[in-house]
């Protein structure tokens, strides 16, 4: 059914809230519902996907607002998106029935702003919006050393790197694919490469995948040899002065599948649900075969961290990506089994195997997760994975003040996956400087790098305050081996010494041990 009404423009001054009746809006698509338990006795019921209401809004000055959402979630949760201006976020009609969803801060310009509502998923209403000056008073108090009490030096060096840059610069990266053409020279990978010919500079972070390391095919050829060549092209990436970014598509530890998505091509494929391998008060039954397996492949992947740690050599680990989407197996069981999986990953690495060079990521599907945080103890760096369309070089400012409130301003945040990059420019002017962002693979027909444009890549790669891995040519300083250093804020300590993050000697030498200098080892007798 097509609905339409017109309404006027409504100015108000940025330091009062503004209330907006949904029914008083243009809409289409939608079901005008009269009933007395809403707002002026009406509201608006989205039952198609195309549905869509517009509101107008003119602001008295320019700055950043909340948004309060009147709705009516009818069957319980819902996801609908709300955009202002082209800048775009989610929120969930978590009651059935009557309640209120704050969403924001959304940056509105002084004059005329453009308001949409559209369902992700259908069946909800509409009741009104209150829109309010944003008055956040989350402030950034981010730890200056990673959770990991023991971590090593060098995991100490890349967490003091990515605290020191936050804010100030953000790190470019890239995931790669497919590795059958990999040699051991990250520089040469096809995904890295397709960044350098779109840019001429190379990525600073390059991800990597754990997909492969376990699961039904663990111990056949290709697939130890598609792991091996992940864990050469991170060892060549690190001693390059880049970093590493582990990700880790779980294969169905069950083994019952190969798979880790729920579904494929519409038709369900791995059914394995976390709550499987816990008993009925909600804790682990160590007894049964699917926690066992558990238990075996993170320590499987476990050993590579240890390869890498024995080498000096620390990485980024972002473990079960987009919490709870639900297109993974470890997303389809509530926030609560979820978090005890993460804190078990993190449990099993750091206490039992003795993994110390991991800098942690928790990577929710939606800003808004609160109930899927395994814990600020668990994790060093927030982050969210969100894919514009094609030469959309959004910011993703809304997402970013939402990580921001949902981890009260403690934690480092990242766009961990994303289609094309943000503008540099936009992400200072809206005060959103990830600290890294890193496009989905071009290889296995992704095409990821294609979608933005070689003048975008070229002016990104290209800014001051864009990382690459050009940049990081002095390499990491761990190649000391005997002494010990502390991290203090931007700088090493190292026998007295005081040296960059890239190994430079700032100040005193030290009268007699090893140390860097210019990037490369000395040693004084």
């Amino acid at each position: 059914m097509l609905l339409l009404t017109l309404c006027g423009f409504i100015t108000a001054s940025a330091q009062t809230a503004t209330k907006m009746e949904a029914e008083s809006a243009t809409y289409e698509n939608c079901k005008l519902i009269e009933d007395g338990k809403y707002s002026e006795g009406k509201a608006l019921e989205l039952t198609e996907s195309y549905a869509k209401i517009t509101f107008s809004y003119a602001a008295a000055e320019s700055g950043k607002y909340n948004i309060t959402v009147g709705y009516d979630g009818l069957y319980g949760d819902k996801v609908v998106n709300l955009t202002v201006n082209g800048n775009a976020a989610t929120f969930n009609t978590t009651e059935k029935g009557p309640g209120e969803a704050v969403v924001g801060p959304y940056l509105m310009n002084q004059g005329d702003n453009t308001i949409e509502i559209t369902p992700s998923w259908t069946w909800f209403r509409i009741d009104y919006i209150t829109i309010a000056n944003s008055e956040s008073g989350v402030q950034f108090d981010i730890a200056q050393t990673p959770v990991d009490a023991n971590a090593s030096d060098a995991a100490k060096a890349i967490y003091a790197f990515l605290y020191d840059n936050f804010g100030k610069k953000t790190i470019s990266g890239i995931m790669t694919g497919d590795m059958d053409k990999a040699n051991g020279d990250v520089t040469q990978h096809p995904d890295v490469q397709a960044v350098y010919q779109a840019s001429g500079k190379y990525p600073a972070l390059v991800g990597f995948d754990f997909m492969n390391a376990t699961g039904t095919h663990e111990t056949e050829e290709w697939y130890k040899d598609f792991t091996d060549k992940n864990i050469a092209l991170a060892k060549d990436l690190y001693r390059r002065g880049g970093l590493p970014a582990f990700t880790w598509h779980w294969r169905d530890p069950s083994r019952k599948t190969g798979d880790f998505y729920v579904k494929i091509d519409g038709k369900p494929a791995c059914t394995t649900k976390i709550s499987d391998a816990m008993n009925a008060d909600g804790s682990w039954n160590t007894s049964s075969e699917l926690y066992q397996n558990m238990v075996k492949d993170i320590h499987t992947v476990a050993d590579y961290f240890l390869d890498l740690q024995n080498e000096g050599m620390a990485c980024i680990f972002r473990p079960l990506h987009e919490a709870s989407g639900g297109w993974f197996w470890w997303g389809t069981d509530d926030g609560a089994s979820y978090a005890k999986l993460y804190q078990l990953i993190v449990d099993e690495m750091v206490n039992v195997k003795g993994v110390h060079n991991v800098i942690w990521v928790w990577n929710p599907c939606d800003a808004g997760d609160a109930d899927w945080n395994p814990g600020e103890d668990c994790y060093d760096v927030v982050s969210i994975d969100i894919y514009n369309d094609a030469y959309d070089y959004s910011s993703n400012y809304t997402a970013f003040d939402q990580l921001k409130t949902l981890t009260t301003g403690k934690k480092i945040i990242a766009l961990s996956e994303n289609g094309p990059i943000p503008d540099i420019d936009k992400e200072f002017e809206e005060d959103a400087v990830w600290s890294w962002w890193m496009p989905w693979y071009q290889t296995w027909n992704g095409g990821f790098v294609d979608k933005t444009s070689k003048e975008e890549w070229t002016k990104c790669m290209n800014d001051s305050r864009v990382i690459t891995l050009e940049d990081l040519s002095a390499g990491w300083p761990t190649a000391i081996e005997s002494s010990k250093f502390k991290v203090q804020s931007s700088k090493l300590e190292v026998n007295g010494a005081i040296y960059d993050l890239q190994g430079h000697c700032l100040m005193a030498i030290p009268a007699k041990g090893l140390y860097i200098q210019n990037g490369k080892k000395q040693l004084v007798k």
